[in-house]
């Protein structure tokens, strides 16, 4: 698929007085449905595919076991989708797999070839019977289903990053075969897979209901293996395990490097760096030398020297720069590093910094980054934390970052992003998971706003060293590291969501007697420097999940140099998504518990990266100016209004066609963390910031009442008459308000985004407004307004729509009196 850059619109925003309408939340629920519309549409899309299904088995006869109809039941919304109504084990009916695409949740279902009439009768008596309470019968079954289709080989594939290697790549798989459905699925696939001439492993491990076998093939030779997705389940690339590094003799792991090396472009001396603040990293290191010079190595203190005695930092270095070294050591495929690395040295190798002022030891270890290469864009990477006493309270050293990323220091005018780990369980992990994971909170300094914090999920769950039998993977695919913090117990519910976003960590295993260890296969292949020799070894846990994170935003910043650090954050907030299991582990009505242990999900380089042809992402960078002085009042003064570049006439024309919105605010407050009564949040934010959509039914006048005062015609008097949203939010008005940064998306018709390209961003109390003596009532607030636009359908031009938009001013609508 075509990939284009995003749009970017500076200063876009037109300004309008602003005063607050004291609105309280809403509750928004999902927009009913024509019934017998809906049921015609569902029923016609389950006969198209029996009909195909029907001639498909006809082209490949197959045996009595394989007799299923693989269907697909895409979801509305994130959550909505009943995927446990969709099964009936008594008539055979199961789901096989779910998967999250745009957002939405689409569930696989192997159907037997007599019984697709289960879900035609059940479409049926939702459009013509009600129940005893006069709703639709089936209506919490079929009202939340958008599409019915056909399963193909792309909707197995279950991959956290959802790409599909391409067609003709031949590598390892791992085949989950359908054993609940089709007893025999495995006996079958190894029949069928030696007559192809596959190479299939002799090993299968056993699930309940599924059987697990790892074939190498390309997806070329898949399309053609006969009858496959009728016993698939699941299809995922093979993990390349990490222990098939660490065991080799030094001498093999240097061939290996070696090897990478040969195939490597390095960035210049003047592209972005991710800087680690941490224990040092150690440039002999054949894989660093190169993105390292000398002249970036630094130490808080001169006569520590800058090398890394401890292990740490040079792990993190291989994540930060490469991310996990296992596939690329196996590849043969040239790679281009667009950033470099830098490090400064905040740990001393015996014992702890006395005193262990960790709040001025960043912020100055900040300053010696930039005065060392001023001209070079950077995210700082920090993966040292304390103790979790603070329950998400500031703290010295988290205001301390707060203050080094907004800039607001004296004589600093730098903005900076940092990226920092939730931290880790310090005693037991793994022991009473998940439920001591939601007990333990994230670390200090990771409450902080203004940094991006990033807590551990994992795909690890294949273990296959020897010695290590019987022991189990203690997380579950897709769940959180047996080591992650969270902000579940916080009680303070005002702060802001902790983690932003969660990343690849690893995992830890048990045995049977409850014994904890951290196998080398689920861990993250990385650079070491041994005294042995050893060259490769493995990392995990936030560590390892901050600096891969970190070495996303240092690829942003190489792609958009001119981005500010809000932006890059935004950035990789708007592109996070949660995975199937996240989802089922904390539905909708738990979605505040989904936040504040996963944040906004696994973010997704691409999508940070760049648009596609159906997908559009809008990157507005502006400012306002919060507050005024009247006589003697701090009053709100200004907000902004963004009229967006949307096609209006193609999505009315593409009429019924399911499109999604989302928009993400990322900007950074000044901290002011003396202690004086912070559960209430303005007591700490210089201020804050909100986004509000115009409503599809809502004029510019009714928009503009509905946000502010300054228009009612009685300043006193609510002019009344808001138009309900009928749009159904993922998260919804209440938990768009936490933090510094605010993300959420809806799903809906392409008409309906017709009717919605108004977004205004405004102001709320902050310590700018509450301490007029500190003279900062007059200061800007810079933010980043991020909106993208998307739909399923890739033949959709969405892009080239917008494009064609931007070439003309958008100019904002002002039909309204004054």
């Amino acid at each position: 698929m075509p990939e284009f850059p995003h749009f970017y619109l500076p200063n876009h925003g037109h300004p309008e007085d602003y005063t607050s309408t004291n609105r309280g939340g809403r509750k928004f629920e999902a927009p009913p449905r024509d019934r017998v519309q809906h049921a015609n549409k569902l029923l016609n899309e389950l006969h198209q595919a029996r009909d195909t299904a029907d001639a498909e088995l006809n082209k490949t006869p197959a045996t009595s076991d394989l007799h299923h109809i693989p269907l697909v039941f895409e979801g509305a919304t994130d959550s909505n989708l009943k995927v446990e109504s969709l099964e009936d084990k008594r008539r055979g009916i199961r789901v096989v797999n779910v998967t999250v695409q745009n957002g939405l949740k689409v569930a696989t279902v192997a159907v037997p070839k007599g019984k697709i009439d289960h879900f035609e009768k059940r479409i049926l008596d939702y459009a013509a019977l009600d129940t005893a309470k006069g709703k639709p019968q089936h209506e919490k079954l079929i009202t939340p289903i958008s599409a019915i289709r056909l399963a193909v080989l792309a909707d197995y594939y279950t991959d956290a990053d959802g790409k599909l290697p391409r067609q003709e790549e031949e590598l390892w798989w791992e085949v989950w075969l359908n054993t609940a459905s089709v007893k025999n699925a495995v006996e079958l696939f190894r029949d069928e897979g030696k007559k192809q001439g596959l190479l299939v492993s002799d090993n299968t491990v056993i699930f309940p209901e599924v059987g697990v076998v790892l074939a190498r093939a390309s997806l070329d030779r898949w399309a053609q293996f006969p009858a496959l997705l009728n016993i698939l389940a699941e299809l995922r690339r093979a993990s390349i395990v990490a222990s098939e590094y660490t065991d080799l003799p030094p001498s093999d792991q240097s061939e290996f490097i070696d090897n990478l090396l040969s195939r490597t472009k390095f960035a210049s001396t003047t592209a972005p760096a991710v800087c680690l603040l941490d224990t040092g990293v150690n440039r002999g290191h054949k894989l660093l030398a190169p993105a390292l010079s000398d002249d970036d190595t630094q130490s808080w203190k001169p006569q520590w020297n800058s090398d890394d005695r401890k292990g740490h930092g040079t792990e993190l270095a291989g994540l930060a720069l490469y991310g996990p070294l296992e596939e690329l050591l196996l590849g043969d495929s040239e790679v281009t590093l667009s950033h470099r690395l830098e490090s400064v040295k905040i740990l001393p190798d015996v014992g702890q910094n006395e005193a262990p002022d960790y709040g001025a030891i960043t912020e100055g270890s900040m300053y010696m980054a930039e005065a060392q290469a001023p001209s070079r864009p950077r995210t700082f990477c920090l993966a040292t934390t304390a103790d979790d006493r603070d329950q998400g309270l500031p703290t010295l050293w988290s205001a301390a970052i707060d203050q080094a990323c907004a800039g607001v220091g004296e004589e600093d005018e730098t903005r900076r992003l940092l990226v920092v780990s939730a931290g880790n369980l310090y005693l037991e992990v793994g022991v009473n998971y998940p439920d001591a994971n939601h007990l333990a909170s994230v670390q200090n300094p990771a409450q902080s706003w203004n940094s991006l914090t990033v807590g551990a999920c994992t795909e690890k769950c294949w273990i296959q060293e020897k010695g290590l039998e019987g022991f189990t993977p203690i997380a579950s695919k897709g769940l959180l590291n047996p080591a992650s913090t969270t902000s579940i117990g916080w009680e303070a519910q005002e702060w802001p969501i902790k983690p932003d976003v969660v990343f690849e960590g690893g995992n830890h295993a048990c045995d049977n007697t409850g014994f904890v260890t951290k196998p080398d296969d689920l861990g993250l292949l990385t650079t070491i420097l041994e005294k042995d020799g050893a060259l490769l070894g493995v990392s995990g846990d936030t560590s390892a999940a901050t600096a891969q994170v970190a070495r996303m935003a240092a690829i942003l910043q190489a792609e958009y140099p001119h981005f500010q650090p809000e932006t890059i954050k935004g950035l990789l907030v708007h592109s996070a998504e949660w995975t199937p299991e996240m989802l089922e582990q904390f539905p909708r009505k738990d979605r505040n518990l989904r936040l504040r242990c996963y944040g906004w999900g696994i973010p997704h380089l691409e999508r940070a990266q760049k648009c596609a042809t159906n997908i559009a992402t809008i990157v507005i960078e502006d400012s306002l100016s919060p507050f005024r002085k009247d006589g003697s009042e701090i009053k709100s003064h200004e907000m902004k209004l963004h009229a967006l570049p949307f096609p209006s006439q193609v999505l009315q024309d593409l009429g019924e066609e399911e499109v999604s919105m989302r928009v993400t605010l990322s900007y950074f407050i000044e901290p002011s963390p003396g202690r004086k009564g912070w559960g209430v949040r303005h007591r700490y934010a210089s201020h804050g910031l909100r986004f509000d959509v115009i409503r599809p039914e809502e004029d510019m006048n009714q928009f503009r009442k509905r946000i502010t005062r300054t228009v009612w015609e009685d300043p006193k008097q609510n002019p009344g008459g808001a138009i309900a949203d009928s749009r159904n939010w993922e998260l919804g008005d209440n938990l768009q308000k936490k933090g510094c940064i605010h993300s959420d998306r809806w799903t809906g018709t392409a008409a309906t985004l017709a009717s919605c390209g108004q977004i205004a961003v405004m102001p709320v109390t902050g310590w700018w407004r509450e301490r007029p003596s500190q003279n900062r009532f007059e200061s800007e607030a810079r933010y980043s307004l991020l909106v993208s636009i998307a739909t399923k359908n890739s033949e959709i031009p969405l892009y080239n729509a917008v494009a064609q938009e931007i070439t003309t001013e958008v100019p904002v609508t002002t039909d309204v009196e004054i």
